[in-house]
């Protein structure tokens, strides 16, 4: 999982491989033990779904969904071309899910927990990158921890409010100092 957090939004990209999501929903819809192109397609909304069901998330300490509109990436060469695959490649291929969720309010705090570790197996453990700033920090969910908070840091501190306030007055007397001596050397110049 790789999380952008920003002011007003909030990123999340899953990867999954196929054989995960296949312990997820049921994707091989003909029961022929392969996986076609178009089944994968066809099984993209009841993924999404199961992600909204079992990955739960609150922002601002207020339970959200993912909601439906995820972007699908298959991670292989020729993805439409890809002939049935049969089980033994599941494990070999990815696919990425994003959500993108735009937030009106200052995104402050965000909280994410998976819960789906009994299905998907209880020894899973999901690596989750967490990218702000440049800073990347790495957060382990697990069976016995599935669960984690983040502080974005862009809450709005009055104290942060008028630090910034005071260094855009601070500009405000340079540029007045610069205009000041502008008329004067055009005075000067004048002359």
């Amino acid at each position: 999982m790789q999380v952008k957090p920003s002011p007003h939004a909030l990123e999340v990209r899953f990867t999954f491989n196929l054989l995960t999501l296949t312990k997820c929903v049921r994707v091989d819809a003909d029961g022929d033990q392969k996986l076609s192109v178009a089944e994968l397609k066809a099984a993209e909304p009841v993924f999404t779904k199961y992600l909204n069901e079992h990955i739960h998330l609150e922002v601002n300490q207020k339970p959200t969904t993912w909601g439906e509109k995820a972007a699908f990436k298959y991670l292989w060469p020729n993805f439409a071309k890809t002939p049935p695959m049969p089980e033994i490649e599941y494990a070999a291929r990815n696919v990425d899910v994003t959500f993108v969720l735009p937030q009106k309010a200052l995104l402050e705090d965000f909280w994410i927990e998976f819960a789906f570790f009994e299905q998907t197996g209880t020894m899973q453990t999901i690596r989750g990158l967490y990218e702000q700033d440049g800073q990347i920090m790495e957060v382990p969910f697990s069976f016995q921890e599935p669960e984690y908070t983040y502080d974005t840091g862009f809450a709005e501190d009055p104290f942060v409010q008028q630090e910034e306030a005071k260094r855009g007055e601070s500009w405000s007397w340079v540029w007045a100092v610069v205009l000041l001596m502008a008329a004067l050397a055009w005075l000067f110049v004048r002359r």
